[in-house]
């Protein structure tokens, strides 16, 4: 639906009757030498971007142009962003974009321990130490190192306050980067325009990746120029 209503050339329309196309599962499939069903195709070279930083530059481009002069807009920084399938590609795009920013970044870093209740044993814990837990990238919770500026959007990963509009998944501006809090302004919602303080709170994971339960105590807000397509659902 969004490629047809963008249909002004022929390269868009070429795009849109190939996502048809694949959509229906009418696009030649093939099999690896090891297997015997076929479960790849081949994505036509025009519709790919190669890793590198030229080409983020060209999608940021496409995605947030005049970048710099609509910054800390709010309804352009609302009606737009770039949707990955992972948190590390996310990560990069956002990096990418933060820096482009003028600014000071103010850096948050979280406290993490694991729970007690999760491990057998005492002796368990020495196995984790601090510099592992910090490394830890786990879905639905902050990175240890939060890196952000003033007039950068950012998504919460947790319901804090549903009333006051402060729930998962609701988009901000940050408005004041404090020592001990954050001071936001709420763009998606029922609540836009809403100024509110963001606080450090414990979050837990249960991923089933690690064998512990991670309580890590940091801001529940993540740079949302970038987010997963799960997230964005």
């Amino acid at each position: 639906m969004r490629v047809r209503e963008t249909n002004s050339n022929g390269e868009k329309k070429r795009f849109n009757d190939w996502l048809l196309v694949m959509g229906d599962g009418r696009l030649e499939a093939k099999a690896e030498p090891e297997e015997d069903e076929a479960t790849w195709i081949e994505i036509p070279d025009e519709y790919i971007f190669t890793n590198g930083t030229i080409e983020l530059q060209k999608v940021v481009d496409e995605i947030y142009p005049n970048f710099i002069d609509h910054s800390k807009d709010d309804n352009y920084l609302r009606e737009r962003a770039i949707l990955t399938p992972l948190n590390e590609t996310a990560d990069t795009v956002n990096d990418f974009m933060t820096n482009l920013i003028p600014g000071e970044f103010n850096v948050y870093k979280s406290c993490d321990e694991i729970c007690a209740s999760s491990l057998d044993n005492d002796e368990q814990f020495t196995a984790y130490p601090t510099e592992y837990l910090n490394s830890l990238h786990l879905q639905g919770l902050p990175n240890h190192e939060l890196r952000l500026k003033e007039g950068m959007p950012v998504m919460l990963l947790r319901n804090i306050k549903p009333s006051q509009g402060l729930c998962n998944g609701t988009r901000l501006i940050i408005t004041r980067t404090g020592k001990f809090i954050i001071e936001a302004r709420i763009i998606t919602g029922s609540k836009v325009g809403t100024q509110v303080l963001i606080p450090r709170i414990v979050m837990t994971t249960t991923d089933t990746k690690i064998p512990f339960i991670l309580k890590r105590r940091q801001y529940p807000l993540k740079p949302c120029y970038a987010m997963t397509i799960n997230k964005s659902q």
